[in-house]
């Protein structure tokens, strides 16, 4: 680094050279460190931020030997010395790149539905008014803030559950912003929005084709006129809600955060203090019982003092009180206040947990500890008894006294979770108690639990690609009985946030190998249910792998989901990458299998001579390998080709033996689409009887199936055809099906075949202005994606609708971009 130069972050490659440039940042400004920790603490408080670091925490951030580093206050210590906000984004970025916090940004706890109403809130009878207009016109965005465990949640999720119930509200999002999250990324607001998108019925492959604007006006066009209730729980700035607000009148976005956010245009702000005397009574009486707090309300009263009136703090006393029945009331405040005398003046609360938590047995104080360190935000028993190392029933009793104690809440079925205050203080003290090897063999017995339950879970899923799955061990912990398809789903559905973070975890734990196995595991779970984000961190980690053949299984992986993504070159890439490392380690079927796929991503381009190219070299190594399934394949994608460039008696030869072999090795997914190839071939041939019955075949095996692709696909053959033998009716309903299905399932390819078959049908009916709008609409989906043929196809169309409306201008140029789009692809 050049002496003469202010440090810079970038190129730091570890916390301790980021240390390291910082601390040498400070000197070169001529800030002493207690000068430092007082700005840094006034600028906290006059941005509104509780979070007050003592001078320790600012000391240490500047000096070696730091595991992690925290990012806000890493840019709050460069805010200090330089006003310049690019530089301040600049170290903030590198902090969060070392940490591997991209992509724990975008692993984000989002719900359709709102948490359950508490049954023990009390009070706050004048900021629910104020949330909620108490009968008149409510705000459209609050921000409910203030100090940790003085109850902004509850506040939050209480007005929301009286908005949804007054108004009859049926749009209900939620999503954790995890803006104070000690060992996590504050959420990215991007992949909050992509799952609100996925509540409100978007499909995954639409929203990975729309980018961040088309997102955000996506969202707000479907939140219009819904009156929706939105809440956005422990959001760290207005930078991380902004985009996740709607712009239309009606609805309500109801915001916690610890600090004061400024910024956000018509906001209604609600600063929460502690209660007053009467609320913690009456909190009181409704957790440990009215005549209980009758005896002796002095004693109550005492104890709601020592605890700082904070609603949470109450709450964990009162599970205290209910489990030590043999003190009275008095003695509770007398081990209150001892404790206090040692503790500093804003640590209520943690009074109140440290007493709870010193009650505990060693096995449940050990549970807590090990919870607090768990990847997720709730887990199930299973997933405790593998942390604690404890059976079945063991980890049932253990978390039972956790919530008897009011440290854990039971959610939802069988599922548990910490307050976010609680996690960080039970964190604190796993890193104190317990040692980092106990730490790293309880994540890792969690890991082989997950890990072995999701194998078992995608045997029942996907259980024709078992053999592309590795084995596993077995954990001490069994997994859930997985009865059929829907159990596994629904299990792999609550999971999936944990199952992607117990393997990031594992990977930063050194255990690489290890981690890239779930790539395999969960790779057709993520790519049918179309959490792309999640496949990319998992896929990701396994790219890393030492292991050339599971980083080629990774890519490949990644080239499919880039490939339904739309993202052609991408896709490419990968499986490119993918056939190098195949081809190094030997791998000729799984090289075949990355070839023919190639070949599609190929095809999707409407490069038709390499795609071909790819499907012969892929059918050469299947015959070879004796691979029946994907012999069939190779030669139904050889039909496609030929289809494509209008061979159609090779095409015929290539489908005709596709179909035998699917019908021998019980291939019904490629049964039903080689039906419907046959069909158009037939069709092409002026075979319109044996085309028609053999795409209605396609669609009888595709619904009893329930396989949307082939379904899509043969409405969709049906309805040309119709159209083509003049049942106009008919085949608009059809093609209109298809469509919709189409759009449902992300399936873009045929979406636009879909619009330019209604634009033919419109348009043979008379409707010209109709069928040029639907071919526009093609048009605009096909340049999208980069379909050069269906682009053809919809300047063909346009070009014969504007001839019939006698607009010659407009006839004459989209019939010349027509030809010139055919002659580059070598159609004419």
């Amino acid at each position: 680094m050049d002496p003469d130069r202010m440090p810079e972050p970038l190129g730091a490659g570890s916390f301790d050279e980021l240390a390291a440039r910082l601390n040498t940042l400070r000197g070169r400004h001529g800030v002493s460190y207690r000068e430092l920790h007082r700005r840094v603490v006034r600028a906290r408080r006059t941005a509104g931020n509780p979070d007050l670091p003592v001078f320790n925490t600012v000391y240490r951030c500047l000096q070696p030997g730091r595991r992690r580093m925290d990012a806000d206050l890493v840019a709050d210590i460069v805010r200090a010395l330089t006003a310049d906000e690019a530089v301040v984004a600049r170290w903030r970025q590198v902090c969060q790149v070392i940490a591997g916090l991209t992509a724990d940004s975008s692993w984000v706890t989002v719900a359709g539905e709102l948490p359950a109403d508490s049954t023990e809130f009390v009070g706050r009878h004048a900021e629910l008014a104020a949330i909620t207009g108490d009968g008149e016109r409510c705000s459209p965005v609050v921000v409910i803030d203030g100090m940790a465990g003085v109850g902004k949640t509850s506040l939050a999720v209480r007005a929301a559950h009286r908005l949804v119930h007054r108004d009859g509200v049926a749009v209900r999002l939620w999503a954790d912003l995890r803006g104070y999250d000690a060992d996590r990324a504050p959420a990215d607001p991007l992949a909050v929005l992509d799952e609100f998108l996925r509540r409100l019925g978007v499909p995954g492959g639409e929203i990975h084709r729309l980018g961040p604007a088309g997102r955000l006006t996506t969202y707000r066009q479907l939140l219009a006129d819904r009156r929706p209730v939105v809440v956005l729980d422990n959001a760290a700035d207005a930078d991380q809600v902004r985009p996740l607000l709607p712009d239309s009148p009606g609805g309500v976005v109801l915001i916690t955060s610890r600090r004061r956010l400024t910024g956000l245009a018509g906001a209604r702000i609600v600063h929460l203090e502690a209660f007053q005397g009467t609320e913690s009574l009456d909190m009181l009486r409704r957790l440990v019982g009215a005549a209980e707090i009758a005896e002796d309300t002095e004693a109550a009263t005492r104890i709601a003092e020592l605890v700082g009136h904070l609603p949470l703090a109450l709450t964990v006393v009162a599970g205290r009180i209910r489990n030590r029945r043999d003190w009275t009331l008095r003695d509770h405040a007398a081990r209150l206040a001892e404790r206090r005398g040692s503790l500093r003046v804003e640590d209520e609360l943690e009074n109140a947990i440290g007493l709870s938590y010193a009650d505990l047995p060693a096995e449940a104080a050990l549970l807590l500890r090990l919870l607090a360190i768990h990847p997720g935000r709730d887990v199930d028993t299973r997933a405790a008894a593998a942390l604690a190392g404890v059976d079945l029933r063991a980890a049932e009793a253990l978390l039972g006294e956790l919530v008897a104690g009011s440290l854990v809440q039971r959610r939802v079925r069988d599922r548990f979770g910490l307050h976010d205050v609680v996690r960080l203080y039970a964190a604190g003290l796993a890193r104190d108690v317990d040692a980092a090897s106990a730490r790293r063999a309880a994540l890792g017995r969690l890991f082989d639990y997950y890990r072995h339950a999701a194998s078992r879970a995608m045997d029942r899923y996907a259980p024709h690609e078992r053999d592309r799955r590795p084995e596993v061990s077995t954990s001490d912990v069994p997994p859930p009985g997985f009865g059929d398809v829907a159990a596994a789903t629904e299990w792999l559905d609550a999971e999936r946030h944990n199952l992607v973070g117990i393997t990031a975890l594992a990977e930063e734990q050194g255990r690489h190998e290890d981690a890239a196995t779930m790539s395999p595991i969960l790779n057709r779970y993520l790519y049918n249910a179309l959490h792309f984000a999640d496949a990319e961190i998992v896929h990701g980690i396994a790219i890393r792998a030492a292991d050339p053949l599971i980083q080629a299984s990774a890519r490949m992986s990644l080239g499919a989901v880039y490939l339904r993504s739309n993202r052609y070159q991408e896709s490419i890439d990968q499986f490119k990458q993918a056939l190098t490392r195949y081809d190094a380690g030997g791998d000729r079927a799984s090289w075949a299998r990355a070839l023919n796929n190639l070949g599609n991503a190929f095809d999707r381009l409407s490069d038709f001579a390499a795609a071909e190219d790819c499907y012969r070299q892929a059918l050469l190594v299947h015959r070879a390998t004796g691979n029946r399934t994907s012999e069939s394949r190779a030669l139904g994608n050889l039909g496609n080709s030929a289809m494509r460039v209008g061979d159609w008696d090779k095409a015929a030869t290539y489908l005709d033996e596709a179909l035998a072999i699917m019908l021998e090795v019980g291939d019904r997914v490629g049964e039903c689409l080689t039906y419907g190839n046959l069909g158009t071939v037939h069709e092409q041939q002026g075979h319109f009887a044996e085309a028609l019955d053999h795409f209605r075949r396609a669609l009888v095996t595709a619904r009893e199936f329930g396989y949307p692709f082939p379904e899509t696909e043969a409405l969709l053959h049906i309805g040309v055809l119709l159209a083509r033998l003049g049942e106009h009716d008919d085949a608009l309903a059809h093609l209109t099906e298809a469509l919709d299905l189409a759009r449902r399932n992300s399936l873009g390819e045929f979406e636009i075949k879909a619009l330019n078959g209604i634009g033919v049908a419109l348009g043979d009916l008379g409707d010209a202005a109709g069928s040029i709008a639907r071919h526009r609409e093609a048009l605009a989906v096909a340049e999208k994606l980069g379909d050069r043929y269906e682009q053809a196809r919809a300047h063909k169309g346009i070009e014969q609708g504007a001839a019939v409306t006698g607009d010659s201008g407009v006839a004459d140029d989209h019939g010349r971009k027509a030809q010139d789009l055919l002659t580059e692809i070598g159609l004419r």
